[in-house]
Parts: C-alpha cells; structure tokens; sequence
C-alpha cells in the first residue's frame, strides 16, 4: 500500500518541487566545466545603457555593432533584441544590413502574447523564437527547441536555429530522424529525445513542443562576454570572433524580467539573463553535437516504477534484518526506533548518492520518491512487525493463563473485570471475583470458611491487590446459588513505571476439588504468583551485583577485553592496546599516617581518593587498582584525558587543601607521572581466584616517572611518549625537565613538567622563564656546566623556590668539583 500511495502520488507531481530543488543542487554541486569557447557574448549592461543613451537602443547603434562584428568573420551572429519596429535613428542601415548578411538570426515571441520578428530576417527564414519554458517554481530547467505556431507549422527556437545553423556552415552537420514515431533525432553525436511530460521529477507536465532538459554549462562567467562598447569602439583583434557564434543581447536587470536557472535561486540579486540562458542552450546543442557531451536524460514511467520499487524493497529488507536481530529485540523501544531510523537514513542516502553520480553521466534518476518509499515501507513494515511481535506475545500469554490449572482473573485499576480464563469460568461461571466492582459480572457473597460471618471487603484479595499490597493464600466460602463454594485465593497488584496499580492478579482454585491433586496445584499456583516477585528480586540483585563488581572491576576494563559482564571472563584472555597510565602517591604519607590511628588513617585515605576519582572518571579514565594512598589509572581515549585529569586532581587537592586548616591537618602534596604506550590488559590467577591486570614496561616508565616528581619537587611529570601524543601541545604550560635513563633500557627518556595546576604567579614565573631554563637544560647536558649553572640562578631568581633548578645547580657544582654522582654521560638514571 505505501508503494502503491508513493508510485501515485508520484505521478500526481506531488514531489515535482522537491526533486526540482535536487535536480538544483545537483548542478551546484557538480564541478565546474570548462569555459565554452565557441560562443563570445556581445552584453548590454546598465553602464553601457547609460552610455548609449538609454533603451531602447537605436537601430545605427545595432548596426553599427553588426557591422564591426561582421568584420571579424563570426560563423553566427544571433541578435537576441526584438526589432518587430524600427528605432530610429539608423533603420535603413540595419534593414539593409539584415538583407545582406548571410549569417544574422534574429528573434520574435511565438507563445502568449507574441512578438512579431524583424520582416527582413523573416522573409529569409533567419528567426528563432525566444520564448522560455518554466516550471512552476519559475526556474528555466528545460530547453524549446521548437513549437508550432497558429497554422501549426513547426517554429525553431533562436537556440536551435543558431546551432543548426552553425554546425551545417562549419561541420555539414545535419538534423536527422531516427525514429519517427517517437520522434528521435540524432544532429553529429547527439541524440534528441523529446520529454513526454512525465519523466522523473516531472508528473503531469505540459510538454507541448520539443522540449529537452537543458544541460547548463553554467552562468555568465563560463563564457567570453565582450561589451557592446568595445565592439562600438572596434577595441576587438581581427581574429577575436573568427568561426565564432556571436549572441548580442542585454544583461541589464532594469530591462528584462528576471530568469532563474538551476544555479540561482528566487531572490532577484541571483537571477540570471535571456542572453546567457540562450548561451547555454547553444552550448548544449553544439557541445553535445560536436563534442558528445551528454545530453540530460531521463527514465522512463517503468523504470521509474522498478527503481522506486527497489528502495521500497529496502525498506522492507532493513526493517526485517535489524528487527529481525534477537539482541536488537531485546533493547527498550527508543533504542529500537533509533537503530531502525539511523539505519534508514544511511540507507537513504544511498540513491542520493546514486542519483548523483549518474547526473555526472547525463541521466536524472528521480530521488524524492525512493527515499519517501523507503522510509515509509521500512517505517510500516516496523510497525507491523512490532505489533506482530505484540500480538503474538499477548497470544502466548493468553495460551499460558488459558492452560493454568486455576481459575485466574485479571481486575482493572476501578476493579472492573478485564479478563478470566476458562477456569475462573468453570469455578464461579460468568460472574466477578469478591472484592471486584463491575456491574455485569457481579461479585458473590463471601464469608470466612466454615461460618457465616461475611468476609471483611477490605480484606480480600482482590481488593488488596488494588489497594497495591500483595496477598497470601485466604480461604474464603463463596455463595453460588445457595450453594457454598470453599475457595483458596491470592491477589498481586501489577504496577506501572509510575509506581500506580494499574491491574490485579487474582488466581483461586476449588479447594474441594482439588484434594488429590493438593499438592501440585499449589506449588504451580504459588510459582504463578511468585513470578512478579521473583522477577524483580531477581532484577535488583542483578542490578546490585553489577554495580558490586564494577566496584572491583571497572567496566571499562571488561569492555576492552570485550565483555559485556564480569560472569563472561575467563582466566588468560588479554588484549595490546595503547593506552596512558596515571600513577599519583602521597608526599610524605608515612609520617601523616603514624600521627593517626587505624581508623583514621582509613577515613583519611577514603577522604582522599573519594575526591580524585572523579577527576579521573570525567576525563574518560578509570582507576585500575588503589596501592594504599597511591592511584593506578588508565586512559584508552587519548594522552589529553590523562593529563587533563591530572590536572583536574591536583585543582582537586588544592580545594581539599583549603578544609585541612587546624592544626594537626597540614596541606597534602601529591606527584603524579604518566606515560603513554602499549601495554597489556588481561586476566591473571589461578582455578579459584582471578586478577585483572596490566603488564608493560609502559606501566613501569609511568611509576618511574612519578618517582620523579619526589626528586625535582614538581607535582606533575609526563613521560616523552604522552608528550608526543598530547594533540596540542599549546594547550598546556609545558616545560622540559630531563632525559633520564631507564635502567636496563638502552632509550633515554625525556621528562616534562605540566604546570597548569601551579598558583598564577608561579605558573607566570615558569612560563616566562621556560625558554632560558630548557635552554639551561640543555646546555648541562652538553656538558656547558658553569654557563647551565648561571643559566639555573637567573631562573631561580626569577622562580622563586623551583626544587629543579635547585636540583641543576647542585649538580653543576658537584660535577664542576669532580663528584661523580650522575652516570658517565652527566644525565640522572631512572
């Protein structure tokens, strides 16, 4: 049905402005061509009206400008000017010239209010009409190449007259048929086949004439234009117009209504001309005869139906593959929907695509239709295949209730009767359950077993479940007729997401019936009411146990072994992945910890991490395992996350810093060192007990690496690779600290220090200074050690307190006096 609603509304042209503004943008989109060479237009624009004395211009200015044209041997001149009356000054002149040249067509209108021709030219068979065929936006997208008049005798258009012209003088080329009935014609390497009114984006159109789709060049600029003054002025070589095609016409906006083409749009200041709008239907046709190039084409009412059709298929086919999927059926409905319209959308995008590429080859496949197709059969078939599914598990529920071997009624939040199996019926027959409120099935007279005294309403299933609250087994006595009816009955409220009852489940049996068979009927029966319970016991204690394990295991770290949960992981699975490791420690956290007890050391330490976490989570990290006061974390996304948390961390400890101001809390300080590489991420132990882990010397540079940070009193330190793997290092303040060897690797690292965490004054100190003090770096690694030293004290002058240039300083003087406490090359090991 939605095929067939697409298919006619298609042919009804209902998407005609739609797949014009397509067939638009296609033309926009599509490279520029080459300039046309053989087509010079002779333009009238407003600055030359003013300097012609205005419009119209007279006909000596006209002949004149035929004349000078004439001189440089022009295979066509085409005069796109009505002249149906003489403007004088000058007629004589132009008649005469129109009598003698064997080259000059002029125009007339044939269509609405006519524009009679120039009698001279008329006589001679010279004329074209001008007349322009719009669509109902107002753009030009098709070209006339010829119509009949009122004695229906078929008229040539000025475009098609002036190349046939030109191609019969220059190339002997011409018009032939090839098909009559179909009325094809072939002109050199072209092939015509006239619109029929209902090809691709058009439905229903009036296709009177011979009409083709224009094939534009493009606008003014791919075209020689020579101003009407120049030419005035001879200002033109002699071999200029030589076997060219010469259209003289008027570019001015103040003097013609506006024209729009497929490159502009309906505001005037992009509106185009008839001279150059005439220009590209000459191009066209000669381009197209001479040179093969392609002329639009367009399939036909079948092939438009098959190529709709197959999207409409691919709707189907979509929606069936993804809902189709046993895990995509699982997921919430929103889930589903986006999966299904994110999919139909990259689907969709595929006969656009199509369609694109084959407007490059020449052929306007339509695309409004199928993607319209597409969406639709794939959305209907989505909606009936959810339903589908709906009803069917709605059947199967039925079957279940229909099969139990207990009577089982379903109330509605007012207490009405929604639903009874066939056993509720046997039991009571058609009527309510007690407790119940409807008033076609009534609800028996109920009363507590083995008396008369009327069971309280307040306290029967039915009406407790509605209430919201969960009933055990009650056995009540039921008057049916005058006839006792001993019955066991239990109750369950179903709720919405809102936490309201919206149903009652309640489930009785015969108790006098079921005496052989007691004791399977009520385990079946408490199984049924157990269900809900279970469930969502069963839920929670999922819920619980993940977020329990994700304490222990961080879910990130499953995920890059590819599993989904912690019961999936097997002992030696493992995976190489790049990733940044973070390692931060307490400064001096052993004398912190004896001032304290047991327990506040513990709630001192969760104080503390419960703090950087976040820091860490935020910026795409997780922390692989806590060493005491110290922090492993782990970054997959990128270097930036890891020193952004860093940072993050230390502004963290800063404001932490700011409540530990009584006595006996002094101000904790924390070094942190990253470094970026591969490393491996698996599972270790044993049968009865497993570990994750991560093995990588990249792991042990980065622990190096905040051992650093004790040494050169800095706060933060990243290793050479998460230098070269930040994506700009201009983001941070940076400064080069050392290259260090790292023992039993032969590769010297290079250590930064990011200090965008350091208080303003001293992070404008660093900066300002980092030029002289990575210069002093390296002029101690050179081994300049007097010019480093002086280099490190006019630092320290400028940085007050920097334990690195300290640190530089005494070891320049240690080395100058001859003490050897570095490695042979002067650089610190790691």
């Amino acid at each position: 049905m939605v095929m067939v609603a697409v298919i006619v509304l298609e042919y009804q042209g209902m998407f005609q402005l739609l797949e014009w503004a397509t067939f638009d943008h296609y033309f926009r989109l599509r490279p520029p061509e080459a300039p046309e060479t053989r087509i010079v237009l002779v333009t009238i624009d407003e600055d030359d009206l003013r300097a012609l004395g205005g419009w119209p211009i007279s006909d000596r200015i006209l002949a004149q400008t035929i004349t000078n044209l004439a001189a440089t041997n022009p295979a066509v001149v085409g005069l796109n000017i009505y002249r149906d009356l003489p403007v004088s000054p000058g007629s004589e002149e132009l008649d005469q010239l129109m009598e003698t040249l064997p080259n000059l067509i002029g125009v007339y209108k044939l269509i609405g209010s006519p524009v009679a021709p120039p009698p001279i030219l008329a006589e001679r068979g010279l004329i074209g009409f001008a007349d322009f065929v719009r669509d109902q936006d107002g753009k030009i997208r098709r070209s006339l190449l010829s119509h009949p008049n009122a004695e229906d005798q078929v008229q040539l258009s000025f475009a098609a007259q002036v190349s046939l012209f030109y191609l019969q003088q220059e190339y002997d080329l011409e018009l032939t048929v090839v098909d009559p009935q179909r009325s094809i014609m072939e002109l050199g390497q072209a092939r015509f086949v006239p619109l029929r009114g209902v090809e691709s984006g058009y439905g229903q159109t009036n296709a009177g004439g011979y009409q083709i789709l224009s094939n534009y060049r493009g606008d003014r600029e791919q075209f020689v234009s020579i101003s009407i003054r120049d030419v005035l002025a001879n200002r033109l070589s002699a071999e200029a117009l030589d076997d060219k095609i010469v259209l003289i016409g008027t570019v001015a906006q103040s003097l013609q209504q506006s024209l729009y083409t497929p490159y502009s749009d309906t505001d005037s200041s992009f509106a185009s001309s008839s001279l150059v709008v005439q220009g590209n239907f000459v191009s066209e046709i000669v381009g197209a005869a001479l040179d093969g190039r392609p002329l639009l084409r367009w399939i036909s009412g079948w092939q438009e139906v098959l190529w709709t059709l197959i999207w409409a298929v691919s709707g189907v086919m979509v929606s069936h593959r993804l809902l189709g999927e046993r895990q995509f059926s699982r997921q919430s409905r929103t889930l589903r929907w986006l999966w299904l319209g994110g999919t139909l959308v990259l689907t969709g995008s595929l006969p656009v695509l199509l369609s694109y590429l084959s407007f490059q080859l020449g052929w306007w496949l339509p695309v409004i239709a199928p993607i319209v197709a597409l969406f639709g059969t794939g959305l209907s078939t989505a909606t009936g295949l959810i339903r589908e599914r709906q009803y069917e598990s709605d059947r199967r529920l039925l079957q279940f209730l229909e099969a139990l071997p207990v009577g089982i009624c379903v109330l509605n939040d007012d207490g009405t009767v929604h639903y009874a199996n066939a056993m509720a019926d046997q039991i009571l027959g058609e009527i309510g359950v007690p407790g119940s409120c409807d008033e076609v099935r009534q609800a028996p007279a109920a009363y507590i077993a083995g008396t008369e005294q009327p069971f309280p309403l307040e306290q029967t299933p039915a009406w407790r479940a509605l209430q919201g609250e969960h009933s055990q087994a009650n056995a009540l006595d039921v008057d049916l007729g005058g006839k006792r009816l001993p019955l066991e009955m239990w109750g369950a409220p179903i709720f919405s997401r809102q936490g309201n009852v919206t149903f009652a489940v309640i489930a009785f049996q015969d108790i006098a019936s079921r005496r052989q068979a007691d004791a399977e009927r009520e385990r079946a029966t408490r199984e049924l009411f157990q269900v809900n319970q279970d469930l969502d016991r069963a839920l929670n204690m999922e819920v619980q146990l993940t977020d329990a394990a994700a304490r222990f295991v961080p879910h990130e770290f499953l995920s890059f072994l590819g599993y989904e949960s912690l019961v999936d992981v097997e002992l030696g699975q493992a995976v190489e992945k790049e990733m940044s490791i973070l390692f931060s420690d307490i400064r001096d956290f052993t004398s912190l910890s004896e001032g304290m007890g047991l327990q506040d050391n513990f709630r001192f330490i969760n104080a503390y991490l419960s703090r950087m976490e976040p820091a860490i989570s935020d910026n795409n990290g997780f922390i692989d395992k806590y060493i005491g006061d110290a922090i492993m974390a782990l970054f997959g996304g990128g270097a930036d996350d890891a020193v952004r948390a860093a940072i993050a961390m230390l502004d963290c400890l800063s404001e932490y810093n700011k409540t530990r101001q009584r006595p006996g809390r002094p101000p904790l300080r924390i070094g942190i060192g990253i470094n970026t590489g591969l490393l491996m991420l698996g599972t270790v132990g044993g049968q009865h007990h497993l570990d994750t882990t991560v093995i990588s010397d990249a792991v042990n540079l980065a622990s190096r690496v905040e051992g650093l940070t004790k040494l050169y009193g800095t706060p933060l330190l990243i290793s050479h690779g998460t230098f070269l793997q930040l994506e700009d290092t201009n983001n941070y303040m940076i400064r080069l600290i050392d290259r260090v060897q790292v023992k039993g690797k032969s590769e010297k690292v290079s250590v930064f220090e990011v200090f965008d965490a350091d208080p303003p004054s001293l992070k404008v100190a660093k900066f300002e200074q980092r030029t002289n003090f990575e210069q002093a770096v390296f002029l101690y690694h050179v081994k300049q050690y007097p010019e480093a030293q002086k280099l490190f004290e006019q630092c320290l002058e400028k940085i007050q307190g920097d334990r690195p240039c300290e640190v530089y300083i005494e070891r320049c003087q240690q080395v100058q006096e001859e003490v050897q406490i570095e490695s042979e090359d002067g650089e610190n090991t790691l």
